[in-house]
């Protein structure tokens, strides 16, 4: 990215992120998606898994302890013995922003049935999933969605860790991300950003810019 599309980036609008619900206006979207570069997050989405995109294997869990999944062995088990009852071809050839609400209920009952296998949660069963379907599957990280960008009292309440299980949670966390993607607010800054990250999806760009904006509120406790 050049000095001249830094300078459109800064001068452009906020990003509006909460669903419509809890909305808050990112100021300098463009300086929070560089800088999530030197996050150790940027390893996750840059890692190319060689399993394969329509199941899932146990190796699928590693790439996840890249951003503090809580994996163990019970997940593993899971996988082992559950993984091969899962059809990801099933799930809908498209991106979130492009999904109908119907197909939005399809990846909201996935997210759902695997974050109830045991060492599961909609946490860790996203941050596998998201990788088979980078488009599709936002991260719904237990603190930087549920308690954070869903959560009317953050920043003067810290997140919560609460792992989360109920399909409703899930699929109002996919319905407000959805929101965001397509909003008429958000339309000249999904552009800028797409300039500085162009190999990302936009439920990436969206995470990346999401997370620094969660960090910078919410450092990392000592």
């Amino acid at each position: 990215m050049n000095e001249a599309q830094e300078d459109v980036g800064r001068a452009g609008p906020g990003l509006v992120l909460g669903g419509g619900v809890v909305d808050r206006v990112l100021d300098d979207p463009v300086s929070l998606l560089l800088d999530y570069r030197e996050d150790e997050g940027i390893r996750y989405l840059n890692f190319v898994s060689v399993t394969p995109l329509d199941r899932l294997v146990p190796e699928d869990l590693a790439v996840t302890i890249l951003i503090n999944s809580r994996v163990g062995y019970r997940a593993f088990k899971s996988v082992q013995d559950l993984g091969p009852s899962v059809d990801l071809a099933a799930l809908p050839d498209t991106s979130l922003e492009h999904t109908t609400a119907d197909e939005r209920d399809t990846v909201a009952e996935l997210v759902w049935r695997v974050a109830q296998w045991p060492g599961f949660a909609a946490s860790v069963a996203t941050k596998v999933l998201h990788k088979k379907r980078p488009a599709l599957i936002p991260i719904l990280d237990n603190q930087a969605i549920f308690g954070a960008y869903m959560n009317p009292d953050w920043p003067a309440v810290r997140s919560s860790q609460e792992s989360v299980k109920e399909r409703r949670r899930i699929r109002d966390a996919l319905e407000r991300i959805a929101t965001d993607l397509t909003r008429t607010e958000n339309m000249r800054v999904w552009p800028l950003l797409a300039e500085c990250e162009p190999a990302r999806s936009m439920i990436e760009l969206l995470d990346m810019t999401w997370w620094t904006y969660f960090r910078r509120h919410e450092p990392i406790l000592p």
